[in-house]
């Protein structure tokens, strides 16, 4: 029954537009106000004071920021920082070829975490800081934003999802955590899934680690490649129960691990 009703809620919610390009406003602020949970009271106190600073109300709001003003002149610059894109023949990030510059979402994030940490520069700056980054690591876990090039993350890929039809990105931006309606509020996800302890971390490592972590899931699960040797096989696929039984725990766990990571960064950041 309860396989019958997440089928019937995900076939009506796909009929509902779209608010946001990237995990779906929904799933950006689930990992935002999970993140808030993770905070230490002196790290609620630092991202309180330069909420203030950018107008935003929560740490779970501030997190679309990114996606609210993409179409406008002030976010469009950041287009080619919402994903990062690795070619299908290799299996992992490497920054020079796939983000020179620093121009893709593990670049964006590394910056923003060197100014959330040099306590030379302005709360301004860090609080613009902190207003990007919230984003750029929700959207390094999201698995197709470290998806292939010539199909744009999946967004080329045109599937059907129990009979309807939509575009591998946008399935696994919205479509399934739509259909995720019986997952736990953020606070008691929090509470199931403790933050894990950290010592002093090289941040720009562990991004590079879990852009690599997402493009793995991104073949193996979105993808499926194991089934599908190229992303235009894929193309037109009729996907249902089965996929969306292996990839919800994927989805979930991405959820819980950008929130976690998220609050260790600001943590480490609030605590200099």
């Amino acid at each position: 029954m309860r396989k019958l009703v997440s089928t019937l809620i995900i076939v009506g919610l796909m009929l509902i537009p779209m608010r946001g390009a990237t995990w779906g406003f929904q799933g950006h602020e689930y990992i935002g106000a999970m993140a808030w949970e993770y905070l230490t009271p002196e790290a609620r106190v630092w991202v309180q004071e330069r909420l203030e600073l950018v107008d935003e109300p929560s740490l779970a709001v501030i997190t679309t920021w990114a996606d609210r003003v993409r179409g406008t002149e002030e976010g469009r610059w950041m287009g080619p920082l919402h994903f990062a894109n690795i070619p299908p023949t290799e299996s992992s990030l490497d920054m020079e070829r796939d983000c020179p510059n620093r121009r893709c979402v593990v670049g964006a994030a590394m910056n923003d975490i060197e100014i959330m940490f040099d306590t030379n520069k302005s709360t301004q700056a860090q609080a613009e800081a902190l207003r990007t980054f919230s984003h750029w690591i929700t959207d390094m876990h999201q698995p197709l934003h470290l998806g292939y090039q010539h199909d744009r993350g999946g967004n080329d890929v045109r599937v059907t999802f129990f009979g309807s039809e939509t575009n591998l990105h946008r399935l696994w931006d919205t479509v399934m955590i739509r259909g995720m309606d019986d997952m736990p509020a953020p606070a008691e996800q929090a509470q199931l899934n403790p933050l894990p302890e950290s010592a002093n971390q090289d941040w720009h490592a562990e991004l590079i680690r879990w852009a690599n972590e997402s493009y793995y899931y991104a073949r193996k699960h979105a993808y499926q490649e194991e089934k599908f040797a190229h992303s235009d096989d894929l193309n037109n696929a009729e996907l249902g129960e089965s996929y969306f039984n292996q990839a919800r725990p994927i989805v979930e766990q991405q959820l819980i691990l950008s929130a976690q990571r998220m609050a260790m960064i600001i943590n480490a950041a609030a605590h200099q």
